[in-house]
């Protein structure tokens, strides 16, 4: 097959749809398909940039826009987009999310070619969902906008994948068929994320500590996962003799953070700052346990953590907050805790499983079992592969 891909975000540093839509292209290459993946150009504003990875033709589309402002809004950007794929013959095209950048190249190849489309739905900003908790701005003028892209574009796509059963509730709820319909969870990366030994890792990254246990969390923070997270620190504190610090990797992108970290705590975190790719799976493995310290909110119960993934990558168990979105893989796979999202109730699960290490050996065994398994990348794409050629046989 000859597969589209779109993305509304910048190559490599915009956010999780390029990264979903790269593995899952990788992926499809390796099973022989020729692959094409738009993303935003980090800067320019005319021109293509077309480039090679792992096997997959990578176009980076020009957009008007200013750095973080590069999301997918764009009308240059989408009438650019249309003009570079009007001149050429795909069996499908698969985009990520319900931007105008994604939704109306995808949706001009449906009317206009023929092409089979199908659009994924990972996130949930329109009604209902998470621009509701935002601030007013966003919810003044992005949620509008944002529910007429989610409300008009998703029942017009030939099919929708949906990352978890929450957004294909919302998909049938918009009218469309459950048949026309597949979940797919964000997939693991089994082979670029190796697990070390916390002594190996450690050793690997002297400036950490030898003899403290390490929760590690990786990538954005929220205002309410911080205030969580750090209260129940000073709870843990209080509960265990041995130090315990919190490793925060990657760039958080909280400008407050430390204002949610009480002053006897201060010394127990440790910020790494942006770090490669390739560097994550040492970071991480220096952890002892991973954390998930989300408040219920419609962002957390229905929208996948991809960071998780990453855990499970590196074996590690995850203390996490019981969320919708998380109850059926916690409950099928020993890979670690659910607790109540209060800090006093995560404390609890953190210290049960930092004194518990003969547990936390058989759940590292479990997570890394199911990231090479049944939610690796490899595993994913076997089923996203049957519903493209299912997709394309019923356009026949």
């Amino acid at each position: 097959m000859r597969i589209l891909y779109l993305t509304h975000n910048v190559t490599w540093k915009g956010g999780g749809a390029f990264f979903h839509a790269y593995h899952l292209a990788r992926h499809l290459v390796r099973r022989g398909h020729e692959v094409t993946l738009l993303t935003i150009a980090p800067q320019a504003r005319s021109g293509f940039h077309e480039f090679e990875s792992a096997g997959v033709r990578i176009v980076e589309t020009p957009d008007l826009l200013p750095g973080q402002a590069r999301t997918g809004w764009d009308p240059w950007n989408v009438l650019q987009r249309i003009r570079f794929v009007a001149y050429d013959h795909y069996d499908i095209v698969h985009g990520l999310e319900s931007r105008p950048a994604v939704a109306l190249p995808a949706l001009w190849l449906k009317y206009t070619m023929g092409t089979p489309t199908i659009l994924d739905w990972a996130d949930w900003y329109g009604r209902g969902g998470t621009a509701s908790e935002r601030g007013p701005l966003i919810r003044t003028f992005m949620q509008p906008v944002e529910t007429f892209c989610e409300e008009t574009f998703y029942p017009l796509a030939d099919a929708v994948v949906a990352m978890g059963e929450p957004l294909l509730e919302r998909a049938v709820a918009l009218g469309i068929e459950r048949q026309r319909m597949i979940t797919l969870l964000n997939g693991c990366d089994p082979e670029g994320l190796t697990p070390y030994s916390v002594a190996e890792a450690r050793r690997r990254l002297p400036d950490l500590p030898r003899d403290a246990y390490l929760l590690g969390y990786v990538g954005v923070m929220r205002a309410t996962t911080a205030r969580l997270l750090f209260s129940a620190l000073a709870l843990i504190k209080q509960m265990i003799p041995q130090p315990v610090k919190v490793l925060c990797i990657g760039n958080h992108k909280l400008k407050d953070f430390w204002s949610f970290v009480p002053a006897d705590c201060r010394a127990d975190v440790i910020e790494t700052g942006w770090i490669d790719y390739d560097d994550l799976n040492v970071y991480l493995s220096a952890s002892d346990v991973t954390v998930l310290p989300f408040r219920h909110m419609i962002a957390t119960d229905n929208i996948w953590p991809s960071k998780l993934n990453d855990y499970l990558a590196v074996g590690r168990p995850t203390v996490a907050t019981n969320m919708r979105i998380l109850r059926p893989l916690f409950n099928t796979y020993d890979i670690g805790l659910l607790t109540e999202d209060t800090p006093l109730a995560f404390a609890q699960g953190v210290v049960t499983l930092l004194l518990s290490p003969e547990v936390r050996a058989r759940q590292s065994g479990s997570a890394r079992a199911l990231a090479e398994g049944d939610l690796s990348w490899e595993h994913q794409v076997g089923q996203l592969e049957q519903f493209y050629l299912k997709l394309i046989g019923s356009r026949r």
